[in-house]
């Protein structure tokens, strides 16, 4: 797609997870069964990362932004977010918490909770009666998705070794499957069909049998609804595929709950149109994301995109080397433990899945780099000298985990605008949040 200045476009972002529960969140649905259909020549989306066999999300893109050169800045206004509908016009989503979750660290978890299991939980939106739109998320079952309780089924054999072209600078990046798919055993292919006992390879269909589903959930609890882009930023100049995972410093998978209605998302250019991207969409999630997942869901959006360029940019996009967030009260600057990861360690889309001094999973390192920008940012914005950024820091600004799952782990700040909006003061003498928790909205539902 390719969008001037000021465009609003309609988006549609489906989940990478519609396999995991496939009859409430895929089958029927024509977009759905066309990204996901298999057939003998392959899988049509068979790869995923810069190997084919990392990175987890379906993204849609790349838009490509008229005029947007390296130095400028694009904003992405969303403005309406809606999950999308099953073709009995109901919607479903589903967290399932994967080893990469804070769970799964040592320590973490109960002595008899297997490190392989994976349990699942299938929500279903409900509507507000009044207003037709999605109020709250309902759990319907759990189930484990662990491999050795489900066996996967694809119609259409894979492709054993491949190329995918036109990813790197040099040319193709070359996939084996043995190696990844099939974890060293051979699947055979019989009449056209492969069965998987076990594999992380995307793009699986299954619903989980009904003698494994624990109904028991159903009613227990509710979650808000809370609609947000989990994923969605521009392309690094790196000049290589680049895994969805970890986010950097143009955007990606940021992961933060609060980039839904109403907020507003600035990011830093890189290369030629910037080439938006936006997936990975959840229904609700916490700060931190600790089960590795959000309640995933496919939504469709609305957005305005305004191309803001270096010339010409206002004081608050002078200093912003990564994304910012900004909605009716606040102002949300974002860090990682490494900013440029993809510059900034050697080997970095191995490395920064690791602990240690290249290694991506470091929260101490994550506060430094949101510490400096916030501090330059304030700085910078309000005409305060140092010593009184430090002290409004330690006052008024809060400093949250933003997730700790994506291996470049991240904190985010909050600052509120009203601290430094004197017009305000009279007519709202104290402080008073009118967007709703966690989001970035100002009226529920």
């Amino acid at each position: 797609m390719v969008v001037v200045n000021d465009s609003v476009i309609d988006v549609e972002m489906p989940t990478f997870e519609s396999g995991s529960a496939w009859s409430e969140m895929g089958a029927g649905d024509p977009g759905m069964e066309d990204i996901y259909h298999w057939d003998h020549s392959g899988p049509r989306i068979p790869f995923k990362g810069p190997t084919g066999d990392t990175g987890g999300h379906y993204m849609t893109g790349p838009i490509y932004v008229c005029g947007a050169e390296p130095g400028d800045v694009i904003e992405v206004q969303i403005l309406d977010l809606v999950p999308r509908p099953n073709p009995q016009g109901e919607s479903f989503g589903t967290t399932t918490a994967y080893a990469i979750g804070w769970w799964n660290r040592a320590g973490y978890s109960t002595p008899d909770y297997l490190p392989t299991r994976n349990a699942a939980v299938v929500y279903k939106a409900i509507n507000d009666p009044a207003t037709g739109r999605a109020a709250y998320w309902e759990p319907q079952y759990m189930y484990d998705s662990s491999s050795y309780l489900i066996n996967k089924t694809t119609n259409g054999c894979v492709p054993e070794s491949g190329a995918m072209p036109r990813t790197t600078a040099a040319g193709a990046a070359m996939y084996n499957n043995p190696d990844y798919t099939f974890g060293g055993v051979h699947v055979p292919c019989i009449n056209n069909t492969q069965n998987w006992t076990g594999s992380g390879y995307g793009g699986f269909v299954y619903d989980a049998p009904k003698q494994i589903r624990d109904y028991s959930v159903k009613g227990k609890y509710r979650i808000p609804m809370n609609m947000h882009i989990g994923n969605m930023g521009l392309a690094p100049a790196v000049g290589a595929a680049v895994t969805t995972g970890p986010p950097f410093r143009t955007g990606g998978n940021l992961d933060n709950k609060r980039i839904g209605i109403g907020a507003t998302m600035y990011y830093p250019v890189e290369v030629a149109g910037g080439l938006l991207s936006l997936g990975d969409c959840h229904g609700s999630q916490s700060d931190g994301e600790t089960a590795a997942t959000g309640i995933e869901t496919s939504l469709n959006g609305q957005f305005r995109i305004i191309l803001h360029k270096a010339v010409a940019l206002p004081k608050k996009l002078q200093l912003i080397d990564y994304p910012m967030l900004e909605n009716a009260n606040e102002i949300i600057l974002h860090g990682f433990a490494y900013k440029d990861f993809l510059r900034e360690i050697p080997n970095p889309q191995v490395n920064v899945h690791k602990y240690g001094p290249e290694g991506g999973v470091d929260l101490i390192r994550a506060m430094s780099t949101i510490y400096n920008e916030t501090r330059a940012f304030l700085i910078h914005n309000y005409d305060i000298t140092e010593d009184v950024a430090i002290n409004i820091m330690s006052l008024g600004v809060d400093f949250q985990i933003t997730q700790v799952v994506d291996a470049n782990v991240g904190i985010h700040s909050v600052i509120p605008k009203w601290i430094f909006n004197s017009s305000a003061w009279e007519k709202q003498p104290y402080y008073q949040d009118a967007v709703k928790s966690g989001t970035s909205r100002t009226t529920y539902p």
